[in-house]
């Protein structure tokens, strides 16, 4: 009996392609689809909006909070104590593709008030579902976090809980001692200004359908540093760490390259790259010149980066807007760039002069304005100009996000 090569082997593909999407399908109530959770907190409930502290509570989608101390939200709009970018705690933009709203919880206080933390607990759902990780399945959860101005301490343990039910505990600290992750090395987390990438990959136990974010450990077994606020802070220092949090995601994953932060973070390892991008808000008065309103808004970068965050952008608007309304008006860009990006630069062309490319890259976001070129002065001072936001109380991968920047000059 003669076959059919050709039909052989297309019936083969076609049971391959069936065999393969079967092995996708989860069980019932199981998540084997890609994204599991994207949390900016955007969605409140119906002609809802934030008007005091402790308002994680109006958000859709069962977010709630597990202590009788609640998580909070900042919403752009919303006045100067609980708004975006300034807030009652600080001022901060919201993440890259964070939206106009963003959650704040208490990571630590020392002594008798140690038990008063926060936390936030999103459930995971399909429509009105409630879901369930896979078991064995591999999943990068990542989430990023930025400490407030009105903290006097800084911590580590800042992680997530994976869990089956929603935790329950009116007051005290939650323990996990398994279905736990956090971030590269448990560092403290210590910048005042710009978001830190929390991220791990986590193995399913197969029943997770909650995440909360918070500190799971006790204080014995937390370390923690003072901080000095900024001198151009107005928020009240307190006795905690408080953390602001934004773009809460889940995501299934094949393979660890999958991961973007964890990639990076592996090669950080071996070349102590960093995810921390520094941002700070331009506090700007009518009593300034136009120069000092330009020295005032600065455009900071991620390593390696020429993309614009969010904190950029505003930079660039107001730059841009001036440079309209003032046609006879000239300016210097200048692009600078860290000690390690420097380095790299001299063996690997993909850092080579980012001081340069970010300056190009601004000068060309302009143009794109309408603004003519012979207007602007594009110049590189790489790493050879320190920032004059850095502080001595900074860590060296602080100061290295500060330098990562665009400034603006009256030419």
């Amino acid at each position: 009996m003669k076959f059919n090569l050709s039909f052989i082997t297309a019936l083969t593909l076609v049971f391959s392609m069936t065999v393969v999407t079967a092995q996708k399908k989860g069980k019932r109530g199981k998540s084997t689809s890609s994204d599991i959770l994207n949390m900016t907190f955007e969605k409140l409930q119906d002609d809802e909006s934030v008007t005091e502290l402790g308002a994680i509570s109006i958000l859709e989608n069962g977010v709630s909070s597990p202590t009788e101390n609640a998580a909070d939200l900042f919403q752009k709009g919303a006045g100067n104590e609980f708004g975006v970018p300034n807030n009652v705690f600080g001022t901060e933009m919201t993440a890259e593709n964070g939206g106009s709203v963003y959650a704040g919880f208490v990571a630590y206080r020392p002594g008798r008030e140690s038990s008063l933390r926060s936390y936030i607990t999103i459930p995971f759902l399909k429509g009105k579902s409630n879901i369930s990780l896979s078991k064995g399945l591999k999943y990068c959860i990542q989430f990023d976090v930025s400490l407030a101005e009105s903290s006097k301490f800084a911590c580590n343990n800042v992680g997530a809980y994976l869990t089956k039910e929603a935790p329950t505990t009116p007051s005290g600290i939650i323990n996990a001692s398994e279905n736990l992750i956090r971030g590269k090395h448990n560092r403290i987390h210590q910048g005042f200004f710009g978001w830190d990438k929390v991220c791990q990959i986590y193995t399913a136990k197969g029943d997770e359908k909650f995440i909360t974010i918070g500190n799971f450990d006790a204080n014995s077994a937390t370390k923690f540093i003072t901080v000095k606020k900024p001198k151009t802070s107005d928020a009240e220092a307190l006795k905690h760490a408080y953390y602001y949090v934004d773009n809460v995601t889940v995501k299934l994953i094949d393979s660890e390259e999958e991961c973007q932060c964890i990639a990076t973070n592996q090669m950080a390892n071996v070349e102590e790259y960093s995810t921390l991008v520094y941002a700070k808000a331009a506090n700007i008065d009518e009593t300034m010149s136009i120069g000092e309103k330009f020295s005032a808004n600065v455009a900071y970068f991620g390593f390696g980066k020429k993309d614009f965050t969010a904190g950029s952008k505003e930079a660039l608007k107001f730059v841009a807007a001036q440079l309209k309304s003032n046609p006879e008006l000239t300016i210097v860009i200048s692009g600078h760039a860290d000690a390690k990006e420097e380095e790299l630069g001299t063996t690997k062309d993909e850092f080579k002069d980012m001081g340069m490319v970010r300056a190009k890259y601004a000068e060309r976001y302009f143009m794109a304005q309408g603004i003519d070129p012979s207007r602007l002065t594009v110049k590189s001072l790489g790493a050879e100009i320190n920032s004059r936001e850095i502080a001595d109380v900074d860590d060296e991968e602080l100061k290295a996000a500060k330098n990562r920047r665009v400034e603006f000059s009256v030419d």
